[in-house]
C-alpha cells in the first residue's frame, strides 16, 4: 500500500459498512493465484450523486440499465415468478435474481460470457467504453460489485482486475466511485433507499487522497 495504516485508518475500516468484507477480500487477494495487487483503503462519504452500478467478475464488467433491470424483475413479480424468494431468470445478459425484502433485488450472476472484457477499455470507441461515458460525473458516481472469487480461465483471477482497470478509466473523467466485494454466498442487492433504510451505496475516497476517487 502506499501509506501505513494508521490506528484511525483502522478505525475507519471496521466502522466503514463494507470494512468487515474488504478485510476479507485482502486476505483472498493474498492467496489470488499469488499475484500481487495494490489495493488501497477506501473511506465512505456521504454525496447527493446517485451510484450506476456496475457488477465486476471473471475478467468482465457489466453496467446495470437499472430501469431495465427493475421492469424485468416488476414482470417477473406479476408472474409469480419470484414468490418466496425464489430465484428468477432475469432475462437480462445472463443474470438471475431473487426479491428479498431488505436487500431489494439479489443478482446471482451465472453466465458473463456476454459481458464485455475489461481489455475493451484499450480500444478506443469499444461499447464499454461508450457505457462507463455515459456516466455524468455531476450526477452519477460509479459503484462496484466485485466478484473476489477465480473463475477458470479468467486471466487476471477475481474481478479486482476489472475493477482497477475500470476506475482508473472512470477517474480520468473526474467520476467518483464506490465499491464491495461480493461472491456467491453474499451476492450483489441493489433497492430504493426511499423505500428500504438500510439501502446505502456511497462513493470513496483512499486514505492518503481527500479529493474522491
Amino acid at each position: 500500500m502506499k501509506n501505513l495504516i494508521n490506528v484511525d485508518s483502522l478505525t475507519d475500516i471496521v466502522s466503514n459498512s463494507v470494512g468487515i468484507l474488504i478485510i476479507f477480500a485482502v486476505i483472498n487477494l493474498i492467496h489470488d493465484n499469488n499475484k500481487t495487487y495494490e489495493l488501497e483503503i477506501p473511506i465512505e462519504h456521504e454525496t447527493e450523486l446517485r451510484p450506476a452500478y456496475i457488477i465486476s467478475k471473471d475478467d468482465r464488467l457489466l453496467v446495470l440499465n437499472t430501469e431495465q433491470v427493475f421492469n424485468n424483475a416488476a414482470q417477473q413479480v406479476s408472474q409469480g415468478a419470484a414468490t418466496g424468494k425464489r430465484i428468477f431468470d432475469l432475462g437480462y445478459h445472463g443474470l438471475f435474481a431473487q426479491i428479498d425484502e431488505e436487500d431489494g433485488i439479489v443478482f446471482h450472476a451465472r453466465a458473463t460470457e456476454d459481458w464485455p472484457k475489461f481489455t475493451e477499455l484499450e480500444k478506443s470507441g469499444s461499447e464499454l467504453q461508450k457505457q462507463l461515458n455515459q456516466i455524468d460525473p455531476k450526477q452519477y458516481f460509479a459503484y462496484f460489485f466485485v466478484y473476489d472469487e477465480t473463475a477458470l480461465g479468467s486471466i487476471a483471477g477475481s474481478g479486482f482486475e476489472s475493477f482497477r482497470v475500470a476506475r482508473k478509466y472512470l477517474q480520468a473523467r473526474r467520476i467518483k466511485s464506490g465499491w464491495q466485494p461480493v461472491n456467491t454466498d453474499t451476492p450483489p442487492s441493489i433497492c430504493d433507499f426511499s423505500f428500504i433504510n438500510n439501502c446505502r451505496y456511497l462513493p470513496s475516497f483512499l486514505a492518503s487522497d481527500n479529493t474522491g476517487s
